[in-house]
């Protein structure tokens, strides 16, 4: 029997673990660039043909900008599917000079997994596959990498058990990752999420109040549009429970 995974649930799956944010090599940890100087940098990048190019460096650092910009700041759906694809191209060409490079294989799953939610891809589990094959690497290649773990905690929340779900193991990666590097919103949120998904509003609160509190020391701008954001209204909601659960507690 073939087995299919509805689009809702891809995105659910691909969607938030895409989220650029840790170092890659040669970035600086540091980081304060904003989307006009990341457009800017591609630019330079395309006019001096280093997509056709062997330096590794050069190619990843494209890859990462194609995936920041596809995810952060492009609005068309036809303008973030050939970033994500050329991203995703470019990271196969990085893997390909050098297998043992962890950047590339990152940036292979997370652009590849947001080209195929753009596409709609309905027989989704042999993207799924491809997308572990590569992500499984990155931890054999790097055991704390943090954005590796927190993509492994992704799919293993979301993922039917058909297709390998498991929800003791998606809470082990997403608490590896937050353990990992606390200013990462994504595995924050995503943390946040699998407490409250297992009845547990405290844990919950905790993890939301660090993300809307700490911001990240790369890349603020995605934090500051997207993650702090969405804490700060889920930790309402959350806070407006706790209160409603504690009121029926104790009338």
């Amino acid at each position: 029997m073939r087995l299919f995974v509805p689009i809702g649930l891809l995105f659910l799956i691909i969607g938030f673990f895409i989220l650029p944010s840790g170092a890659l090599q040669g970035e600086d940890s540091t980081d304060q660039q904003y989307p006009e100087s990341l457009e800017r940098e591609l630019e330079i990048l395309v006019r001096e043909g280093a997509a056709n190019s062997n330096d590794l460096t050069r190619l990843l650092r494209m890859a990462g900008l194609y995936l920041d910009l596809g995810y952060g700041v492009y609005v068309d759906r036809e303008q973030k599917l050939a970033a994500f694809q050329e991203g995703a191209r470019l990271a196969q060409k990085a893997f390909d000079l050098r297998e043992s490079s962890v950047d590339a294989h990152f940036l292979f799953a997370a652009n590849l997994g947001s080209a195929a939610e753009l596409e709609g891809l309905v027989a989704a589990a042999l993207t799924i596959q491809k997308l572990k094959k590569h992500v499984n690497r990155v931890l054999e290649l790097d055991p704390k990498n943090v954005q590796a773990h927190h993509m492994l905690g992704r799919m293993y929340e979301e993922l039917p058990w058909v297709l390998g779900g498991d929800q003791n193991l998606a809470g082990e990666h997403l608490k590896k990752a937050v353990s990992l590097d606390s200013r990462y919103a994504p595995a924050g949120l995503d943390l946040a999420k699998w407490y409250l998904k297992h009845g547990q509003n405290l844990e919950a609160v905790r993890e939301l109040t660090r993300v809307v509190s700490t911001p990240p020391l790369r890349k603020r701008w995605i934090w500051e549009r997207i993650h702090r954001p969405e804490a700060q209204a889920l930790l309402q909601q959350t806070l407006s429970q706790v209160d409603v659960d504690r009121s029926t507690a104790h009338p």
